[in-house]
């Protein structure tokens, strides 16, 4: 039934009060704990401001500098990444709504699925995920901000000042991530206006140069097919998979009582494909200018733009990487006070913010940009992937329908419950997740690492498919043979 508050525009959610941005700002005081049904105020396009204003930034475009690092031209590097991430809309698309369902993150929900223990599966891939959001963000932005400032200023442009940016960066993404939910909606408002304009006048500061006839180089992995695929899947599917346990945190202010998945689903979906593909492709349509693509996208967009927009980039390096490197930051506490239940969700955040700093201060001196952030991003899409299968497959199973105060038993330090399982863990989901995984890391393909079992459909890259595909199928039928352990045990918590 869809129930509605009388007055409440049918759309957007607003009137009479009901809506996130009518609210007085105020800091977060929940964590992973079910919120409220009362304080749960965001609408759909609360999410899809999010969603947006965290992606329109240096973080986005510069994935789009990555299929030509790899060697494919303009139209093979657009076509790659567009097919990528609609094939991503299919295993995210359950991650959106259920956190709406449940009323708390990602990683707790799936503990529907995981058992209420076996939910620190999610928790761990959820770190990994946001830390890879928020050193590409920090990295690309602290880059521009710097090479920039040397070009208008003649600022110093070493490792100290990269330091300095870095540290600003993550200090200003932890205060929004550590104040909470209510500040990451507004900044990201203020931000989808200043980043969308901003990135969209991209290829207008470079327009004399731009070439969509680019043929590419030499393919990283020796061949088109091969190199396609790879884009298709790191940069495509692997871009927005980096969000699967990240929407959750924003979906659970999103009622599903006001606003079922038949209203939610369409508009987030809408925002997916617009947060990604236009910032990716503009990414990508840019590169082709520089004199050398497949050198490191920042440094070579501050040498290539006038002086005009060398301006704009300075604002747009330090204030466009917050939405996405906040956004990144606060879901990392999350995920780590889900892991470490005793933690405060501020406490966790603060960790998290230093624990990315370091990774980005040591990655900066030490990696090759497009080698490792393509080989991690599919290593971790081989680990998410089944995991999101599983999500997906029990979702559809439950018809969407859990039992939210069972699902917090964990965080509560007690037991029993809907879904306790054995001894707090699905064996079948977990068994069904480790299969999946298991083929997913042994056909991965990347630039850094090749599986034993990477030419097991004739160079075509399958880690992806196939993990997801093993997962989802293995986990029903598991359950089925696993009856006796697998099924829930309903039991009151201890201590309720």
């Amino acid at each position: 039934m869809d129930v509605r508050p009388e007055g409440l525009d049918p759309l957007t959610g607003v009137g009479q009060g009901h809506n996130e941005l009518s609210q007085p700002l105020s800091f977060e005081r929940h964590g992973i704990d079910r919120i409220p049904e009362e304080k749960r105020n965001s609408t759909p396009w609360t999410w899809f401001i999010i969603c947006a204003g965290s992606s329109f930034t240096l973080g986005s475009v510069v994935y789009g500098w990555l299929p030509i690092a790899f060697g494919l031209g303009f139209w093979a590097s657009i076509t790659s990444m567009t097919a990528g991430i609609f094939v991503g809309l299919i295993p995210i698309a359950p991650l959106i709504v259920i956190g709406s369902r449940t009323a708390t993150n990602n990683s707790t929900s799936s503990g529907a699925h995981f058992g209420v223990r076996g939910r620190l599966i999610g928790s761990g891939i959820g770190l990994a995920l946001v830390l890879l959001g928020m050193v590409i963000t920090i990295w690309s932005s602290g880059q521009v901000l710097v090479a920039g400032a040397s070009r208008l200023f003649d600022t110093p442009t070493g490792n100290g000042a990269l330091a300095l940016a870095y540290l600003a960066l993550t200090a200003l993404s932890a205060l929004i991530g550590v104040y909470g939910y209510h500040l990451l909606v507004r900044t990201t408002l203020v931000l989808t206006v200043f980043g969308t304009i901003t990135v969209l006048l991209m290829p207008l500061a470079v327009a004399g140069d731009l070439n969509v006839g680019y043929q590419g180089g030499n393919y990283i992995l020796g061949s088109f097919t091969a190199t396609w695929l790879l884009s298709a899947l790191s940069v495509g599917v692997g871009g927005v998979m980096t969000a699967a346990t990240v929407v959750g945190d924003w979906s659970r202010y999103v009622s599903s009582r006001r606003y079922p998945p038949r209203r939610f689903l369409p508009i987030a979906l809408l925002a997916v494909v617009v947060s990604y593909v236009i910032p990716m492709g503009i990414g990508t349509l840019v590169t082709t200018a520089f004199a050398h693509p497949d050198a490191p996208f920042p440094q070579s967009l501050i040498t290539a733009v006038p002086g005009w927009y060398a301006v704009l980039l300075l604002p747009m390096a330090l204030l466009g990487g917050l939405g996405w490197s906040a956004g990144m930051v606060y879901s990392a506490g999350l995920d780590l006070s889900a892991i470490a239940t005793r933690l405060t969700r501020a406490g966790s955040t603060t960790i998290m913010s230093v624990v990315g700093l370091v990774i980005v201060l040591g990655g900066s001196l030490l990696w090759n940009a497009s080698d490792a952030l393509s080989a991690i991003s599919l290593i971790l899409l081989a680990v998410s992937a089944p995991w999101a299968a599983i999500i997906g497959v029990g979702y559809l199973r439950h018809r969407g329908q859990y039992l939210q105060d069972d699902l917090q038993v964990f965080n509560r330090r007690e037991r029993g419950g809907r879904y306790w399982y054995t001894g707090g863990w699905n064996l079948a989901a977990v068994a069904a997740w480790v299969s999946g995984c298991t083929f997913g890391l042994l056909a991965v393909q990347t630039t850094l690492y090749v599986g034993p079992l990477a030419n097991i459909a004739g160079g075509v890259d399958v880690s992806f498919a196939g993990s997801f595909v093993i997962a989802g199928v293995l986990y029903p039928i598991l359950e089925a043979l696993l009856a006796r352990v697998s099924r829930p045990v309903v039991t009151a918590p201890e201590g309720s």
